[in-house]
């Protein structure tokens, strides 16, 4: 059933259009001196409010408003002040002035300001370029370990990939650049085959890290039997 706001001279009442614009309606405090209260303030004592008597949030002054949670909620104490007999509810300027308030109380997400909203631009920008600096130096660091047979070698290790052992066995190649692991021709190179075989023998799931992963050029597991043989 739709709600219609009880003060004299306000067309309000509660639809799509006055959400919108963020006014809230309130039924009367159910008994007491405070109903009393905004009885006398909407039309005196020649008024008497029922359990369904609602009341539109622009008569009331932003700060009677607790806008901290999810539903917007009159404060304790909040009595009715902004009215007017004369005609329409929002003629004159304090009205206008009110009402412009509350719009922004009830949109409070956006920035007050073309100053603000120039600050949360910049300040998403810097985040942005933040973001893209910490990816560029991860692809440089995975380029360096790429590079650099000692970093690959940590790098294993640090993923628990290989054992300590393991990584000793292979510190003799830690001098070859990676690069000489890309296949020459034909043919691997005998390090490269050694360092093949002693790795896909030793660390499985290290070898098919390096060539499944990081696309390192590592013979065929298949190659490696004949290598064996």
């Amino acid at each position: 059933m739709p709600s219609f706001c009880a003060a004299y001279g306000c067309s309000n009442t509660r639809s799509l259009e006055t959400r919108t614009r963020g006014i809230t309606f309130h039924q009367f405090p159910k008994t007491g001196e405070r109903r009393r209260m905004w009885e006398v303030a909407l039309r005196g004592d020649r008024f008497a409010a029922s359990d369904r008597t609602t009341l539109c949030s622009e008569h009331f002054r932003s700060e009677d408003f607790d806008r901290t949670g999810q539903t917007v909620r009159l404060r304790d104490g909040a009595v009715p002040t902004i009215l007017t007999f004369q005609g329409v509810c929002g003629a004159t300027g304090e009205r206008r002035l009110e009402r412009k308030r509350q719009a922004t109380d009830h949109f409070y997400a956006w920035p007050a300001s073309p100053k603000a909203i120039k600050a949360k631009l910049e300040e998403a920008s810097a985040r942005v370029r933040k973001l893209q600096r910490e990816k560029t130096n991860a692809f440089r660091r995975e380029n360096r370990a790429k590079n650099n047979m000692q970093a690959l070698l940590e790098k294993l290790k640090e993923k628990n990939l290989i054992n300590e052992e393991l990584k000793d066995k292979l510190e003799c190649y830690s001098d070859h650049p990676v690069h000489l692991l890309s296949r020459q021709g034909v043919e691997y190179t005998k390090a490269q085959r050694d360092f093949a075989l002693t790795l896909h023998l030793h660390g499985p799931k290290a070898y098919h890290y390096l060539r499944d992963t990081l696309h390192i050029h590592l013979p065929h597991p298949s190659s490696l039997q004949n290598y064996s043989s």
